[in-house]
């Protein structure tokens, strides 16, 4: 006992503390990082709600009543992150990512069991740096696509849209995308389904309901 709590009380020192809002399973949080070759490019090619330029996204997964994790598709496996590691991860320590919260509307919250239920079989899945739907591979937004895709009965919670890894000021590929997809050896897949978390952010399913300081 007393080295838990010694444990506690030094993650407490070492990590900001999140606020008193009280998450949900199945909360999806947003992350807008503000580093990154990957991230930055990202952020070229996307848009997001309320003006944010996010590049993550996780859902929620409380267990046993009480430990709250995010189900994550990172580099390089897709994971289970407790929440303060999620919200202030160790290697972003000089600038953390912004986090906001959507919540599902009513509709589709009787889809969240089934989706973590989907979910947990694909811990350990290596990352999608392909962004292919069909490699069983993941990146972040095909992970929570597809887990509430199989727990709505096949039939889509978020829409898929049509990627582009172009600049929305010059329409030519971002330089970061093109070495991405080189490294892959594989072609830029212009044009292929595919979503990401600034798209999923702006989805009428959701409703965004905090903002992490």
């Amino acid at each position: 006992m007393y080295i838990k709590l010694l444990l506690v009380a030094l993650l407490s020192f070492l990590y900001p503390h999140p606020d008193s809002f009280n998450l949900q399973n199945g909360d999806l949080i947003f992350q807008e990082s503000c580093n990154g070759q990957i991230n930055n490019a990202i952020k070229g090619v996307t848009s997001s709600v309320d003006k944010y330029q996010f590049t993550h996204v996780g859902m929620v997964y409380i267990k046993d009543n009480d430990s709250i994790y995010v189900i994550e598709a990172t580099t390089p496996k897709v994971k289970i992150t407790p929440l303060v590691e999620y919200l202030y991860p160790e290697k972003e320590k000089a600038c953390y990512p912004k986090s906001v919260v959507g919540r599902l509307k009513a509709k589709y919250q009787p889809c969240i069991p089934q989706a973590i239920a989907e979910a947990l079989p694909l811990i350990g899945k290596d990352y999608d740096y392909a962004y292919d739907l069909s490699n069983d591979k993941y990146y972040c937004s095909e992970l929570i696509y597809l887990i509430l895709l199989k727990a709505n009965g096949g039939v889509p919670v978020f829409e898929l849209n049509k990627m582009t890894f172009k600049s929305k000021q010059t329409n030519d590929f971002l330089p970061e995308w093109v070495a991405h997809f080189k490294k892959q050896k594989i072609a830029i897949p212009e044009g292929k389904p595919g979503i990401n978390p600034g798209a999923m952010s702006k989805a009428k399913v959701i409703d965004i309901v905090h903002y992490y300081e």
